[in-house]
């Protein structure tokens, strides 16, 4: 067991995180990297003994690592496991055509990946205790067939190109088309652009589209008891609130849950606010509650976090009206590309949290309180304050309000915390 190198390539932080952690306490040496490119290099200088790849990772995707690891005669018997949250199908794919030695789907328990890992390293030990004069033949038996695998991956690749050209296409020019057409079909009669369900069109797809089309106006979505709003200025993002978990306006959020402003003071500058007419940002400066410049970054920070939250979102319904934005949010202007960007990312983070946290009324209870036990599991500062707080008694929205962070830094420490056995779900 101890001391083998393990290689993990993938792009997300939460996943990486909990490998790291799972795997350093059995004593594995653990190499991180975060995309393609990044894990091809490690691999190369570092020679580890396992290399967990993900399938769907930015700049090289898992098809393409494995693919070039497996060319490498340097990998031809380092075990390579494929992390697919897609199921069988691409495992077994990828197992026909690339020889990958193992495959499993997120997420994942903490004891199947050191199962897994375990059983490919056993495995390959006796390969490597063979004396080499018996070890020689067995590379040369399969070359006969060499052509067949050659026209094999030759097609793999035409079929592959085949398949990105027709999907680049089809991202260009129709599927702009068909989100007009299904934004169109239910205009509502009111001030309302564009209206749809978020089990047709994704959030993200109507981001993109207001956008490119350099859209004012605000986006609604609504799920459940909750909503969101996104509101774009000459197709940017320039402010986003949600009113989930009982915050009743979205000034209300900011102030409260990224400004981290008392509640007496809050009182004060929205009763101020609504009395004068006088800008709550203005009011923030004056009074020397919060200068200009960081309040700029607070609006910055909870802009950002309000829209990749509603990008998770995989239900309800959503809405776009012509409205002017905030007049404090002014002078922010995010490039929706960007956004996008990160919050795929977190989105598919999102996906792996709720399913081990689905709502954040839940209640959590700690499995330990050995301190020297605590340090030794490699936690982070934000998993030490998360951990602090969970006492059997608060929800996980409590510890999030308390906490200055964002839910989803909150949630996916939670995550770790939970994948790892050190808290459980009270009963």
């Amino acid at each position: 067991m101890a001391g083998e190198k393990i290689l993990s390539i993938d792009d997300s932080p939460t996943v990486q995180r909990l490998i790291e952690m799972i795997l350093s306490s059995q004593g594995y040496q653990v190499i991180l990297a975060s995309d393609g490119e990044e894990g091809i290099a490690k691999a190369q200088s570092e020679r580890p003994s396992v290399i967990l790849v993900d399938f769907v990772m930015p700049k090289m995707n898992g098809f393409q690592v494995c693919k070039i690891l497996k060319e490498d005669p340097g990998f031809s018997d380092t075990p390579i496991i494929l992390v697919t949250s897609k199921g069988d199908k691409v495992g077994s794919k990828f197992v026909d055509v690339l020889g990958i030695t193992e495959y499993f789907a997120k997420p994942f328990q903490p004891e199947e990946l050191l199962a897994k890992i375990r059983e490919v390293i056993d495995r390959k030990k006796p390969a490597a205790a063979a004396p080499s004069a018996e070890a020689r033949p067995a590379p040369a038996a399969p070359r006969p067939a060499q052509p067949q695998a050659s026209a094999s991956t030759g097609l793999e690749n035409v079929v592959r190109e085949a398949v990105e050209r027709t999907l680049e296409d089809f991202i260009k020019t129709s599927l702009p088309d068909m989100v007009r057409r299904e934004l169109a079909r239910a205009q509502p009669a009111s001030n309302a652009g564009i209206k749809g369900d978020l089990a047709s069109c994704r959030i993200i797809e109507v981001m993109q589209m207001l956008g490119l089309q350099r859209q004012t106006g605000r986006l609604v979505i609504n799920r459940g008891g909750d909503s969101a709003e996104i509101y774009f200025g000459e197709g940017a993002v320039v402010f986003a609130a949600s009113n989930c978990n009982g915050v009743r306006s979205a000034m209300e959020g900011l102030l409260r849950r990224s400004c981290r402003l008392p509640d007496d003071r809050l009182r004060h500058v929205l009763q101020t606010s609504e009395t004068t007419g006088e800008p709550v940002d203005s009011i923030l400066a004056r009074e020397k509650l919060i200068d200009a410049k960081t309040f700029g970054e607070y609006l910055r920070s909870h802009t950002e976090r309000e829209v990749y939250k509603a990008m998770a979102w995989r239900e309800g319904g959503f809405y776009f009206e012509k409205a002017a934005p905030p007049a404090f949010a002014a002078p922010l202007r995010l490039k929706v590309e960007d956004l996008l960007l990160e919050g795929a990312r977190r989105s598919d983070e999102w996906m792996l949290i709720q399913q081990k946290i689905p709502s954040f009324t839940v209640v959590f209870e700690p499995m330990i309180g050995n301190a020297d036990e605590l340090a030794r599991r490699g936690l982070s500062d934000v998993d030490m304050k998360v951990f602090s707080l969970i006492d059997g008694r608060r929800t996980a929205q409590e510890i999030i309000d308390q906490l200055c962070l964002g839910e989803f830094d909150v949630a996916k420490s939670m995550f770790i915390l939970l994948s790892v056995n050190l808290i459980r779900r009270k009963k």
